[in-house]
C-alpha cells in the first residue's frame, strides 16, 4: 500500500509541474518574447530552444517535451518536413505552428499534416497562452476565423476548378514555393537535403502539373494567389 501511495504522490507532483515546451525559431527576439510571456504562467514553461529544424529534431532525440512550438519559416530543413518527422517519431507530442504568414494555404497544409494549432505571431499574449493550454490538454485549436476560412477554402476547391497548385504533393508544393520565391537551386538542395537530380525531377513535375515552363511564371502565379508576398 505504501508503494501505491508513493506512486500517487509522485503522479500528483508531476501533474503540478509546468509543462515542458521547446520552441524552434531562428529569431532570438521571438524566442525571448515567448519566454517572457510564458514566465507569467505557472503551468507552461519553455525549457529549451532550437534555431532550426535539424537542431529541434536532435534535441527531441535526447530530451522529453510536452509540446513543440515550431516557426513555419526557418533556415535549413523545411518546417513541413520537420512537422511530419515529429508526428512520425513522436506522435504524442503536440505541435503548435508559430507564423507571420496567415495564408490559408499554409494553415490547411500544416493542420492537415498533424499540427494542433496555427498561431499568428501578432496574436495577443493572453490568447497565445489560452491556445497553448488548449493544445497541452490534448485538443486541437482552430479559431472561428480559421474554421470559416478553411471551410470556405475547402468549399471553393470542391465546387470550382481546382487551383493549379492544389494538384501538387506536399513536397512539390514546398519546392514550388521556394522556386517562386527566387531561392537558388543549390540552396533548395541544401535546405531540403535532396540531390540536384531529385530537385530537377520535382521541378519538371511541378511545371507539367501547373502547365508552366519557367520559374518566372511560378513567381507570377504565387504572387497572384497570395502564396508569396
Amino acid at each position: 500500500m505504501e508503494g501505491i501511495f508513493a506512486r500517487l504522490k509522485i503522479f500528483k507532483i508531476m501533474d503540478t509541474l509546468p509543462k515542458r515546451i521547446i520552441i524552434a525559431d531562428d529569431h532570438a527576439v521571438v524566442r525571448t518574447g515567448l519566454q517572457l510571456i510564458l514566465d507569467e504562467t505557472h503551468d507552461l514553461s519553455i525549457v529549451d530552444e532550437a534555431r532550426n529544424g535539424k537542431e529541434l529534431l536532435e534535441k527531441l532525440c535526447i530530451n522529453s517535451y510536452d509540446m513543440v512550438i515550431l516557426d513555419i519559416s526557418m533556415p535549413g530543413r523545411d518546417s513541413l518536413d520537420v512537422l511530419k518527422a515529429i508526428k512520425k517519431d513522436w506522435p504524442s507530442v503536440p505541435i503548435v505552428i508559430f507564423s507571420m504568414n496567415s495564408n490559408e494555404i499554409y494553415e490547411v497544409r500544416m493542420l492537415s499534416n498533424g499540427a494542433s494549432a496555427y498561431i499568428n505571431k501578432e496574436t495577443q499574449p493572453e490568447q497565445i497562452i489560452n491556445i497553448l493550454r488548449t493544445v497541452i490538454n490534448g485538443k486541437k485549436y482552430i479559431s472561428s476565423q480559421q474554421a470559416e476560412t478553411i471551410a470556405e477554402y475547402i468549399s471553393v476547391q470542391k465546387n470550382s476548378i481546382i487551383a493549379a497548385h492544389e494538384v501538387l504533393t506536399d513536397r512539390e508544393f514546398q519546392i514550388f514555393c521556394l522556386l517562386a520565391g527566387g531561392v537558388r537551386k543549390t540552396e533548395i538542395v541544401r535546405k531540403l537535403e535532396i540531390s540536384i537530380n531529385t530537385l530537377s525531377n520535382h521541378r519538371n513535375n511541378i511545371m507539367k502539373k501547373m502547365k508552366m515552363t519557367a520559374n518566372s511564371e511560378l513567381t507570377r502565379y504565387a504572387l497572384q494567389e497570395g502564396i508569396i508576398k
